[in-house]
């Protein structure tokens, strides 16, 4: 499936309507979440249960949306890569 099928989809479902996708990955002993809203992303939210990682998945988007943006400088950029230090 090409990627811009998969966006419009994401778009559509949760992030016009102001909805959280999250996706839960089962490593055995333990599960991995990943939170997105459409701006931010957080992944490697680890539990013990599917809502756990979800859980901790919440907790981390929260936290990384209620954290200040630091002003950063541009160092470098080359190969499709930016590189920044915070000012």
């Amino acid at each position: 499936m090409p990627w811009w099928i998969s966006e419009t989809w994401n778009w559509f479902w949760y992030y016009r309507r102001g909805k959280i996708k999250f996706n839960v990955w089962d490593f055995g002993d333990t599960y991995n979440a990943m939170a997105c809203n459409g701006e931010t992303t957080v992944w490697n939210c680890y539990g013990s249960t599917p809502e756990a990682a979800k859980e901790m998945a919440l907790v981390k988007l929260n936290l990384a949306l209620k954290e200040e943006s630091k002003e950063r400088e541009l160092v470098n950029q080359s190969d499709g890569f930016a590189h920044y230090h915070d000012k």
